[in-house]
């Protein structure tokens, strides 16, 4: 439909441009007629016009019927007159064609907007559709890995790591309330409110920048995407808090959000690419 209304226009265009050679015609032809006149001549491929040229100087004459002589010359000031009128149809014609660009200007910014405000309105409607289906989404899981910090390692300082495990174990016991299960030589945690996620992510930063001798790797997963999370855990990202694509956008619609998310990289993942974020505190 909007090609046709722009083809439309564009034809009305031809059409008075068609109109304003036509004038341009006329005029000299009318000039042509008025010298036959003058010189008592009779052109005879002028007699297609007469009809149409006398009406016109009929017309004209009516509106001013001054005539002068000269040397047995006389000018009617009619052809002027009638000269004036079809500049007049001209200059009319032209004010069309500009019209007919503001009105088609006007046309495909109603349009523009009228189709802003559908994509505002469908827009709208995918994203609480969006909203709706991720808020769904509550169950994730959290996947701790610890290890000795290096600088430990190196002075050759006899740290127990599983007496170590077991303090981080017994504290997040202390502020959630839960306890892990054993995953991937780590330990898994499962909750299932992940509106709530930032009550954890407190605990675990706290975790992370405790005066331990330990670092930690921590992963995040909604749902059961269990391959996903072997590929999380595999990248050890140690003293970050990291997490798929998927659950970085779930985290998107909490209606609470005091953390901030951002891309650590894409990582191969079997025959596909895995994008990793993390959470950070924000600044």
């Amino acid at each position: 439909m909007h090609k046709w209304v722009l083809k439309g226009f564009e034809a009305l265009r031809s059409f008075l441009q068609f109109l304003k050679i036509v004038c341009v015609f006329l005029i000299m032809m009318l000039l042509l007629y008025w010298i036959q006149n003058l010189i008592h001549s009779t052109w005879g491929w002028m007699k297609f016009f007469s009809s149409f040229f006398d009406a016109l100087l009929k017309f004209s004459d009516s509106i001013y019927s001054l005539t002068l002589t000269f040397s047995d010359t006389v000018f009617e000031f009619k052809y002027i007159i009638a000269i004036i009128l079809i500049f007049i149809v001209y200059v009319l014609i032209d004010i069309l064609m500009k019209l007919s660009h503001v009105l088609e200007d006007s046309y495909d910014d109603t349009r523009r907007l009228c189709k802003r405000s559908e994509e505002r309105v469908m827009n709208k409607i995918l994203y609480d559709k969006v909203e709706k289906q991720e808020k769904q989404i509550n169950r994730y899981s959290v996947v701790i890995h610890t290890r000795i910090k290096p600088l430990y390692v190196h002075r050759k300082i006899n740290i127990d790591l599983d007496k170590q495990n077991e303090l981080m174990v017994d504290f997040i016991y202390e502020k959630l309330g839960v306890k892990p299960v054993p995953f991937e030589e780590g330990f898994m945690y499962t909750f299932d409110s992940y509106n709530r996620i930032d009550e954890i992510l407190n605990v675990l930063f706290k975790v992370i920048h405790g005066s331990t001798p330990l670092d930690y790797a921590i992963c995040i997963q909604v749902e059961d995407n269990m391959q996903q999370l072997r590929k999380l855990i595999s990248l050890k990202h140690y003293n970050k808090i990291t997490m798929a694509a998927d659950t970085s956008f779930r985290y998107r619609f909490n209606t609470v959000q005091r953390y901030e998310t951002s891309q650590l990289g894409v990582f191969q993942n079997g025959d596909r690419t895995i994008e990793v974020h993390e959470f950070r505190e924000c600044s």
